[in-house]
């Protein structure tokens, strides 16, 4: 007994027993180095998320004069997106293939009486020839045609019946029906930072474009594979692992080189 504790008690002393704890203590402060970054992660998606529960939409004019909307997105798995919003949630599982990120936004559309007025093409067009179907009945076609910049348009054709009295010369409306509507809206959807916040945006020129309602989400690329194949590979100081080895060491006991096999735990520093 006396030999075994003499054996430790001159390890302990020894330098190969003070480059171990330099190791292990090394080994220690990266860790928490590590969980101190997952920490500080897992603050910045809350506050992400606090942000993305508001539901005011930012409506702004970007540096070009476009009209913009932008408002923050939600950043969680896909279980966890079941919990907090379940109607996004649903968004997603209904789409095909697995999901990266999804944006829902609420449009409206509204122009005012001036502007209407003023952006009308081709006058000689709104009201055509009148068509008599019977000897009081007449019908109007009509058309009217927005071209509000060389993309954005919006284009209206219908008919409008009016009854004639034959002998008071009276004009009655009867109906308006509108048979063809084709309108353009361009519209740039995407993803930004804005102070430090995911934000998903809508940016148009269409006069009278507003944004209702905004939602979105960013699947946590921690829990999706599909993302993490995109991520760039971190190399230094990835963090610890454990699993059966094969070592080769000195038994300092016995005094020989020896073999070691069982489990093992390691912080790797560098992986290529």
């Amino acid at each position: 007994m006396k030999k075994v504790l003499e054996t430790i008690w001159k390890f302990i002393n020894s330098k190969i027993f003070g480059y171990i704890l330099i190791i292990i203590f090394a080994m220690l402060f990266l860790g928490t180095c590590r969980r101190n970054t997952d920490l500080r992660r897992e603050n910045l998606i809350l506050e992400q998320n606090i942000a993305a529960a508001d539901t005011i939409v930012n409506q702004l004019t970007n540096k070009v004069g476009e009209y913009e909307a932008d408002k923050a997105v939600w950043i969680l798995s896909e279980k966890d997106l079941k919990k907090q919003n379940r109607e996004l949630y649903d968004q997603v599982k209904n789409q095909n293939g697995r999901i990266i990120s999804l944006n829902n936004a609420v449009i409206s559309l509204k122009q005012d009486t001036v502007l209407l007025h003023n952006e009308i093409r081709y006058l000689k067009k709104i009201i055509d020839s009148a068509i008599q179907i019977d000897p009081e009945i007449w019908i109007l076609p009509w058309e009217l045609r927005y071209d509000w910049d060389s993309v954005n348009h919006d284009y209206f054709k219908g008919k409008t019946l009016v009854k004639v009295d034959t002998v008071t010369q009276e004009v009655t409306h009867l109906d308006t029906q509108m048979d063809e509507r084709d309108s353009q809206i361009d519209l740039a959807f995407g993803e930004k930072v804005v102070d430090d916040t995911y934000n998903v945006y809508i940016t148009s020129k269409y006069p009278g474009l507003s944004v209702e309602q905004m939602k979105g989400v960013f699947i946590d690329p921690n829990t999706n594979p599909d993302i993490k194949k995109l991520i760039k590979k971190k190399h230094w100081f990835t963090g610890f692992s454990i699993s059966i080895g094969i070592t080769p060491t000195y038994d300092f006991i016995n005094k020989q080189p020896t073999v070691v096999i069982g489990p093992t735990i390691g912080y790797t520093l560098y992986q290529w």
